[in-house]
């Protein structure tokens, strides 16, 4: 056997035994059960689409959860719905497309939702645009002083995703050490 032929079997070995030890694709949840309820009681249930579209990201099935965000949008042009759909891309790795629904729920609630602001900062982030989620940082800690410090913005942000408090506590170590006005 040759050394390139040797490399290559040894190669599609590793490869095959790490998908065997890959954990199968979670199909369903008790909270994924409640929301397929819904959505069966109600197919015009925008709030159990954009629920059950954030859940289906979490658990890794990406096409159903923009079907179901797509689905809750058509439904409910609202501004809390865009933010959802912008959580739910934030976490589909889409960053672009979170800053696109983040963008519009803020546009749609005139800033007025409480979490505009700290969304803005995850969708920003994510595309690397350091300098509007930082301008956004400020205006969420000055809209809710529990981002000002990082004790409170810990417990804030407790039972958001590992990727959703990378973010943001990445932003407010940036923004405390750089940006925080005195």
């Amino acid at each position: 056997m040759t050394p390139t032929r040797f490399a290559c079997l040894y190669f599609a070995l590793v490869l095959s035994a790490a998908a065997a030890d890959a954990p199968a694709p979670v199909q369903t949840t008790p909270k994924l059960e409640v929301l397929n309820k819904q959505i069966a009681e109600n197919a015009e249930n925008a709030q159990a689409y954009a629920n059950r579209g954030y859940v289906m990201t979490l658990l890794g099935r990406k096409e159903e959860a923009r079907a179901d965000l797509k689905k809750a949008l058509a439904l409910n042009d609202k501004p809390n719905m865009h933010n959802r759909a912008g959580w739910a891309y934030f976490n589909l790795g889409d960053y672009a497309d979170s800053v696109r629904e983040f963008e519009l729920a803020a546009k749609l609630s005139d800033h007025q939702a409480h979490y505009d602001y700290y969304s803005l900062v995850l969708g920003y982030w994510g595309t690397g645009d350091m300098q509007k989620a930082l301008e956004n940082y400020q205006l969420a800690a000055d809209k809710d002083p529990r981002f000002g410090s990082y004790k409170t913005l810990q417990e804030r942000t407790l039972e958001w995703t590992p990727l959703e408090q990378r973010a943001i506590h990445e932003i407010y170590v940036l923004w405390s050490k750089a940006w925080k006005p005195l």
